[in-house]
C-alpha cells in the first residue's frame, strides 16, 4: 500500500518543517512544567485546590490521548496500514511520548504528590487499586522518558528496545487505572488502543513465524 499524492504532500510538509514542529513540542513541554510549578505554588498557599485538582484531572486525559497516539504508528506498521496520520505521528513519535509522560506527571503531582508534600495531606498507606496501577504506569514511563534520546538509543543497544517494550504492558495498566477509577468514554478509548496494540503484536509474531 502506498501513499497517494495528496497524503504524500501532507507528509512532506511536516517532514520539511520537522524542526519547527519539534520546537512547538518544546514549547508545550515548557508550558506543562510551568503549570506544574504554578500548581505547586497554589497548593503551598493552600488556595485554589479545586482548580489545581481540575487541572490535574484534565492533564490525565491529555496523557491518555497522547499515549494512545504514540502507540498508533507501531500498530499501523505491524498491520501494514499507511495513512497520513500515522506517517506524521511517526515523525514525532518521541515527542508525543514525552508529552504523554509530562501530562501524566502533572496528573500525578497535582492530584496526589503536591498536596502531600506541600499542603500536609496525609499519605494514604492503603491506596485503592486504581492508584496503585497509576504508580505502576508512571514510574516505568519515567524510565522511557529518561531514555527517549539518541544517546540512550546508541548506548543501550538492544536493551533500548526491550525497555521501551514496557509500553505494551503500560497500555493495559492505564486501561485498568482508568476503568477502575471511573468507567466511561476514556475507558473505551484506551481499551480499544490496548486491544489493537496487543492484537497487532500477536499478528506480527505469527506472520513472522510463518515466514
Amino acid at each position: 500500500m502506498s501513499l497517494d499524492s495528496n497524503t504524500q504532500s501532507i507528509f512532506q510538509f511536516f517532514a520539511k518543517h520537522k524542526k519547527t514542529m519539534i520546537l512547538v513540542f518544546y514549547g508545550q513541554y515548557m508550558y506543562i512544567v510551568g503549570m506544574i510549578g504554578y500548581s505547586a505554588y497554589l497548593i503551598s498557599l493552600q488556595t485554589n485546590r479545586e482548580v489545581v485538582y481540575e487541572w490535574g484531572t484534565v492533564s490525565g486525559v491529555f496523557a491518555l490521548v497522547y499515549f494512545s497516539l504514540s502507540m498508533l504508528p507501531g500498530i499501523a506498521r505491524r498491520f501494514k496500514l499507511v495513512s497520513p496520520i500515522t506517517q506524521i505521528l511517526m515523525l514525532f513519535r518521541r515527542q508525543v511520548g514525552v508529552t504523554a509522560f509530562l501530562f501524566g506527571l502533572f496528573h500525578y503531582l497535582a492530584l496526589r504528590m503536591l498536596p502531600i508534600v506541600l499542603a500536609g495531606v496525609p499519605l494514604n498507606l492503603n491506596p485503592p487499586v486504581f492508584e496503585i496501577l497509576g504508580f505502576l504506569t508512571l514510574y516505568p514511563m519515567t524510565l522511557l522518558f529518561l531514555t527517549s534520546n539518541d544517546l540512550s538509543v546508541k548506548k543501550m543497544g538492544v536493551w533500548w528496545r526491550r525497555v521501551h517494550s514496557l509500553a505494551y504492558i503500560m497500555a493495559w495498566t492505564i486501561f485498568l487505572h482508568v476503568a477502575l477509577n471511573e468507567a466511561g468514554l476514556w475507558t473505551v478509548v484506551i481499551g480499544i488502543f490496548a486491544l489493537l496494540e496487543t492484537s497487532s503484536l500477536v499478528y506480527f509474531f505469527f506472520k513472522r513465524k510463518s515466514k
